[in-house]
């Protein structure tokens, strides 16, 4: 992990990839955190939210700068990032609480729990791609749906990996739902994938999205479009 710092604040690298924009003041990082950030603040139906996939906080400035004082959860097996993030945010984050541990074996273990709104920001590099676990494919998909209170949506940034289509992997990361929300951008082969019973229409999702991000000055809030996506359904 490497941190490149600037006036503003700080990216942390790992080999090639930026996986984290930390800024030292609320407001918007111009980036993907931006729209992960409004995601949430426009969707989520409830103040309980969970991180999947801390890094170094980079959703958190512009997430506070949408107006979203509530408690945040995280979770992430590397604490490493979070010594950066105390450094530059601590004096304005407000409460953020983050867990050392496996993604999949939290939630288990907090099987009362619900959330309003999960974040599943996990990566790994491998051969120099970055991409999801495993976890991520196999058995987030169904442990984060069960995890969300009514009108609640899962949030997860969908990465390429190696051997699957790109419509295979949305497949793999929608679990059991039938229909979700795609985000496309015009700058990155990420994307990201919105799923919960309590979404609205694609055109009304996307104009909420980029109303929060035009509120922070954004520069992403004309740089994405937002579509429907159906699967077969599969068996619980």
């Amino acid at each position: 992990m490497r941190v490149v710092r600037s006036a503003r604040g700080a990216e942390v690298v790992e080999q090639d990839a930026v996986i984290s924009v930390v800024l030292r003041q609320p407001g918007a990082a111009g980036c993907l955190f931006d729209v992960l950030a409004a995601c949430l603040a426009a969707l989520a139906g409830g103040p309980r939210l969970l991180i999947l996939g801390f890094a170094a906080g980079g959703v958190i400035a512009p997430l506070r700068a949408m107006g979203w004082s509530h408690p945040l959860r995280a979770v992430d097996l590397d604490l490493r990032g979070e010594t950066l993030f105390r450094e530059l945010c601590g004096e304005w984050c407000g409460e953020v609480r983050v867990e050392q541990d496996d993604a999949a074996r939290w939630l288990r273990r907090r099987w009362r729990a619900r959330f309003d709104g999960i974040l599943e920001d996990l990566s790994v590099t491998e051969d120099h791609l970055t991409t999801k676990p495993e976890v991520s494919l196999e058995i987030l998909p169904s442990l984060m749906r069960q995890r969300l209170r009514p009108g609640g949506v899962v949030v997860t940034n969908v990465l390429p990996v190696a051997g699957l289509g790109s419509e295979e992997v949305l497949e793999r990361l929608a679990g059991t739902d039938r229909r979700g929300l795609v985000v496309d951008f015009e700058q990155w082969e990420n994307r990201l994938l919105l799923r919960g019973d309590g979404l609205p229409s694609a055109r009304e999702a996307s104009r909420r999205i980029r109303e929060v991000l035009r509120g922070i000055g954004s520069s992403q809030a004309d740089r994405l479009s937002v579509r429907s996506r159906s699967w077969r359904p599969k068996s619980r």
